[in-house]
């Protein structure tokens, strides 16, 4: 059995925890976190200890916190025994020198605290410096998922650019559509249906493939009329920048 040390309370650490208790291979020896949070209970009904009480026997140390966050952090493991892995899709695995038995253990997927995910589907990113280490990481990601890959930092920073367009742009542009539907006293509801097709088609045909709407067919008409529907200067410049994207992507076809 692994024994783990969760560092973080965010919703990356809260969704590892859930999976991890979930795991009869996998034994979670506590989740800490900054001193201000010690004694607080989590969603996942444990509690916060604080980072400088840690117990440093476990076998792998998981630091969940954000970006920003993982350089100052790891200085606390720098004399630890243990494998030390962070789950940063944009940072380096070697941010975490001078650790020896340094890592990644990526989970690629948007996560909620409050939200419930399948964690078993959830691709997981794996890397490690010392190759003693590649059977024991691969065990712990084994536990909790069974797609698993191993993923050096410069592909995996390119993956999780990828992952910004398909997840967090993708996001905030369903969120200007919602706005346009409170504006004019829309039910947002209409759109699910839509945005349901719009994801499973990409994923069938490809998203070259699916690409329909007025600026793959250049009918500028149409581009002009909603440019003119939208009174916010923001939203106007985004319409028109995603709008020339499109146009010269599929500028052959025009």
């Amino acid at each position: 059995m692994l024994s783990i040390i969760l560092i973080g309370t965010g919703n990356v650490s809260a969704k590892l925890a859930q999976a991890f208790s979930h795991s009869e291979d996998v034994k979670l020896l506590g989740i800490y976190g900054k001193k201000e949070r010690k004694g607080e209970i989590l969603s996942t009904g444990h509690e916060v200890e604080e980072i400088s009480d840690i117990d440093e026997s476990a076998d792998i140390i998981v630091i969940a916190v954000h970006d920003d966050a993982i350089s100052d952090v790891q200085k606390q493991f720098r004399s630890s025994n243990a494998l030390v892995v962070h789950t940063a899709g944009s940072i380096p695995m070697d941010d975490l020198l001078p650790i020896k038995r340094r890592g990644v253990f990526y989970p690629l997927q948007t996560l909620s605290a409050d939200r419930e995910v399948d964690f078993n589907t959830i691709p997981l990113c794996l890397e490690c410096a010392e190759t003693e280490d590649r059977k024991m990481l691969e065990q712990l990601a084994g536990t909790v998922s069974e797609s698993i890959s191993w993923v050096d930092s410069g592909k995996r920073i390119r993956l999780h650019l990828a992952a910004v367009f398909t997840n967090n742009f993708v996001n905030h542009m369903i969120r200007q559509a919602e706005k346009i539907c409170e504006a004019h006293d829309l039910p947002k509801e209409m759109l699910h249906p839509l945005l349901d097709e719009t994801v499973a088609k990409a994923k069938i045909l490809g998203a070259a493939n699916a690409q329909t709407g007025p600026a793959v067919r250049g009918d500028r008409s149409v581009i002009a009329k909603h440019l003119k529907l939208l009174p916010d200067t923001a939203q106007q410049e985004l319409y028109k920048t995603i709008s020339v994207s499109i146009q010269n992507e599929y500028e052959s076809q025009l």
